[in-house]
């Protein structure tokens, strides 16, 4: 009688997540990070979400405009523009207390690291469970990176939350250039990239 016998996983099949767990896992730490974002922007501003906007559908039918007469201008608009915006808004003043704002370039970064963190933590949790924290942490530092709002006492346009964050602490005289952001961008990537390299040392 033939007996066949199922061989253990090798570290290559562990690093082959399923595709519906994998997309699921992706779907709910997209979710998690707008929740989390939400809660602490409104608890440190005093006001819960009451306003929802969606400025590129507002103002979209300017867009074939844009596109025929100058189209970086337009490629501009769609991507800078924020596509929805979340606002805790005060009737009697007519003014947004706070907003936080997502534009494409945002959501894209979002989507990348929730795929990232996802594909991290369903194929690699088996073989090395410490070395996912700082691709982690980098994926997280990314977000914080493309994460933009408004707080009428500090700002009035969408602003990055680093800047806010330090107008809230009392520190101010700081130069709004975005290098600071590129600096925290390019931290993310090393964290991300040292992080998947000592992970392939583990298969």
């Amino acid at each position: 009688m033939n007996q066949t016998h199922n061989a253990p996983p090798t570290g290559h099949d562990l690093l082959r997540p399923k595709k519906s767990i994998w997309l699921g896992l992706s779907t709910v730490l997209l979710v998690i990070i707008f929740i989390s974002e939400l809660i602490i922007v409104a608890l440190l501003n005093d006001g819960w979400v009451n306003h929802i906007r969606t400025p590129v559908v507002d103002y979209f039918s300017l867009f074939p405009l844009f596109w025929m007469e100058e189209p970086l201008a337009a490629l501009e608009f769609i991507s800078t523009k924020s596509i929805i915006m979340f606002a805790h808004h005060n009737v009697r003043s007519d003014l947004n207390i706070w907003t936080l704002e997502y534009d494409l370039i945002t959501l894209l970064v979002y989507c990348f690291s929730a795929l990232l963190s996802s594909w991290l933590i369903t194929s690699h949790t088996a073989i090395a469970k410490k070395k996912l924290i700082t691709p982690l942490v980098g994926t997280g530092i990314l977000v914080f990176t493309f994460t933009y709002m408004t707080a009428v006492e500090h700002c009035a346009g969408a602003t990055w939350v680093g800047y806010v964050s330090l107008y809230g602490l009392g520190i101010s005289g700081f130069d709004l250039y975005p290098y600071y952001q590129v600096v925290f961008a390019s931290a993310g990537l090393v964290l991300i990239g040292l992080g998947i390299t000592r992970l392939k040392t583990t298969r």
